[in-house]
């Protein structure tokens, strides 16, 4: 069978970056938007980031800072959502005009070779902040990750030992990746994941287990959701001497209610969520647990709407991270790594 009207296919497939640019405006209804800066310069964008250090805020970093938060900002929630739903082709195309998409995978593909290629010495810990609020951490015994949510996680399935996942919301989670680990027989850690009855890594109540070199010890609190009672499991993993003694905490979208905080050794590294309801994030930090320092995460997730829907711009981050109780409050971003050792972070 002939094909016709080629001319009119081949302005189609011309006119398709068109239609992503105007997909990625802030609003959902028709609007002109303005020029999307090109893939080159979200490149350049994110090797200006990761130039800097997540320890030390400048104007470098600041200015890179700036340039991905107007990339954000013109990408609506359902747009990103739709890129997540996209086959692989068109995925690609996406990522390619849209510069926020740009940096999101930019970011996954450094982490990915670096925590493949990464050689840890012994009494190091190596950390990546991913997104949202997932953290890939690895030592010279083993690797593991919390709360990894994003379009290609299950790429990082051959480098993990185990998975740890804080609670049942999407932006938490990835399912490609679950299932994955599950495939592989690798452990994955949570509150409601069952791969058949007694699954010994079903962890409903406060509990300690060992899995190699990694001592976990979990809580149950409730979610920054009133509604959501015991739902969000917060996890202490002591990476042991090997990996210089770390002990980190993540505790996910926990609405960080004291008493359900039971602390058992001195946490080096507490991984915040950005709270919603007024630096609650101090209930606990500096009181319950007196952290090293804290990593104030949960800033600019893609999939909400805004910031009555928890997409927290990065200078709010910024802007709460100066009141949290503890002097070494940082705000890592996506695809930056930092290294344990000696006591300190680097």
């Amino acid at each position: 069978m002939k094909i016709k009207n080629t001319r009119n296919i081949c302005f189609l497939l011309l006119y398709l970056p068109v239609v992503f640019f105007a997909g990625c405006s802030g609003s959902d209804d028709p609007a002109p938007t303005p020029p999307i800066p090109s893939e080159n310069e979200a490149k350049t964008v994110m090797e200006r980031l990761w130039s800097t250090s997540s320890l030390s805020y400048n104007t470098k970093r600041e200015k890179a800072f700036d340039a991905i938060q107007g990339y954000a900002d013109l990408c609506s929630s359902t747009y990103f959502s739709n890129y997540l739903k996209s086959l692989d082709a068109a995925a690609e195309n996406m990522e390619k005009y849209d510069p926020v998409l740009a940096c999101y995978r930019m970011s996954f593909d450094k982490v990915l070779e670096e925590v493949g290629s990464t050689r840890v010495e012994s009494g190091t810990t190596v950390i990546w902040m991913l997104y949202n609020m997932g953290y890939i951490v690895k030592t010279p015994d083993g690797c593991f990750a919390v709360d990894i949510c994003h379009r290609y996680a299950k790429q990082l399935e051959p480098y993990l030992d185990f998975l740890c996942v804080t609670h049942n919301h999407s932006d938490h989670y990835d399912t490609d990746l679950i299932n994955r680990m599950f495939e592989k027989n690798k452990p994955v850690v949570s509150n409601y994941l069952k791969k058949g009855e007694g699954y010994p890594y079903t962890i409903p109540t406060t509990s300690t287990l060992t899995i190699g070199s990694f001592t976990l010890t979990t809580n149950l609190t409730n979610h920054n959701e009133a509604t959501l009672q015991n739902f969000v499991t917060t996890f202490q993993i002591d990476c042991g001497s090997n990996g210089g003694n770390l002990v980190l905490m993540h505790v996910g979208d926990s609405n960080y209610k004291a008493s359900q905080y039971n602390i058992v050794q001195p946490v080096d590294i507490f991984i915040a969520r950005y709270a919603p309801n007024a630096l609650t994030e101090n209930n606990v930090i500096g009181s319950v647990v007196t952290p090293r320092y804290v990593f104030l995460s949960h800033i600019l997730e893609l999939s909400h709407a805004g910031v009555d829907e928890s997409r927290w711009p990065v200078g709010m981050g910024l802007e709460r991270a100066s009141k949290i109780n503890c002097e070494n409050t940082i705000l890592p971003f996506w695809g930056e790594k930092l290294i344990w050792e000696n006591g300190r972070l680097n």
